[in-house]
């Protein structure tokens, strides 16, 4: 079970529950998973108006695991239940 109070605040809600991984990927992996954090910044704030404080690791590995367009429609919800954009 993933602990709460762990890390970094988190894009992502509802993990309490879900599933943890670790990995050691290659260094064009790494490279890649860098480019796709600073993708998933650049859509949270297109979608909802703000700049994160940070990406965590968890959250780039949920919205690959989603894919672009089920993590807009869900950063979409997000900002409609909190009120932005």
């Amino acid at each position: 079970m993933a602990n709460p109070k762990i890390g970094r605040r988190s894009i992502f809600r509802g993990k309490a529950d879900g599933y943890r991984v670790q990995a050691v990927i290659t260094k064009v992996g790494g490279k890649a998973f860098e480019t796709h954090r600073k993708k998933l910044r650049m859509l949270v704030q297109s979608v909802t108006g703000r700049v994160p404080a940070t990406v965590s690791d968890a959250d780039v590995v949920e919205s690959m695991a989603r894919g672009e367009y089920e993590t807009t429609e869900y950063l979409r919800r997000m900002a409609i239940e909190q009120g932005q954009k």
